[in-house]
């Protein structure tokens, strides 16, 4: 059996119009699936503040483990500050704190430095190691000390700690904070008189006036979808305005 030409010439058209349709179904079907991808794939932004009852402001502590930072990310999910771990003692400083410090900053986020506290080194060596590796760039927010548990073991550690404290002072003319557990805090209380703290806690109860700060979550998550990250959470034990005050 043989065709004719019109019969040639409609079997081509049902084959073209079949190929046409499949080609669009495959293109309908890869739109849609694009985005369903985007829809649960999608790293959204959205702001997932959290503060706690009662307080306004809150920020996270960030060290050389915490890798790259997405400080807008941070910003765009209820974080009004950072602080950012510079140096210990004088063995150790974060090579990675003024690409922090410049991108934190144009997040507009506010800043702070953390000096580690180390007993076994003294005041002045562990200040000018500090002035050397931050310069000026030590951010609006009061420069923090962080005491560990087992640095104030003695009355030499605390009055070491109290000369630290008073050499940074002497030279930045800078607020002062230290940065450690009720348990150290305690320990400091006859020997440290007017500098204020950081409380480590797991909750946000001890709103002491003494308390400038208060870290109620270690591994709290902010953010949401590929951006969520789990950092060091505070909060502001003050008033949005007297936040604010720090420039």
């Amino acid at each position: 059996m043989t065709m004719d030409n019109s019969t040639k010439k409609s079997s081509s058209y049902k084959t073209k119009k079949s190929l046409t349709f499949t080609t669009w179904l495959l293109i309908l079907v890869g739109i849609v699936g694009s985005f369903a991808i985007w829809v649960f794939a999608k790293p959204i932004i959205v702001n997932t503040d959290v503060t706690p009852t009662g307080f306004a402001v809150q920020g996270v502590a960030i060290n050389q483990t915490s890798g790259y930072v997405d400080f807008q990310n941070l910003a765009n999910n209820g974080i009004d500050f950072a602080y950012l771990r510079a140096t210990s003692g004088n063995s150790f400083a974060d090579d990675g704190y003024k690409s922090s410090y410049t991108r934190a900053k144009s997040a507009k986020l506010k800043v702070g430095a953390i000096q580690v506290y180390s007993s076994n080194t003294t005041a002045a060596v562990q200040a000018q190691y500090f002035i050397d590796n931050v310069g000026n760039q030590i951010g609006e927010l009061p420069i923090a000390i962080q005491v560990p548990d087992d640095q104030i073991s003695t009355a030499t550690d605390a009055q070491r700690l109290a000369s630290l404290i008073q050499t940074l002072y002497s030279h930045y003319t800078h607020d002062i904070v230290i940065y450690t557990t009720p348990a150290v805090q305690k320990q400091l209380s006859d020997t440290i008189k007017d500098t204020k703290y950081w409380l480590i806690e797991d909750n946000t109860d001890n709103k002491a006036a003494e308390n400038q700060f208060i870290q109620y979550d270690e591994d709290r998550t902010i953010g949401s979808g590929l951006k969520a990250v789990k950092m060091p959470t505070s909060v502001f034990n003050g008033t949005k305005k007297q936040f604010e005050a720090y420039k």
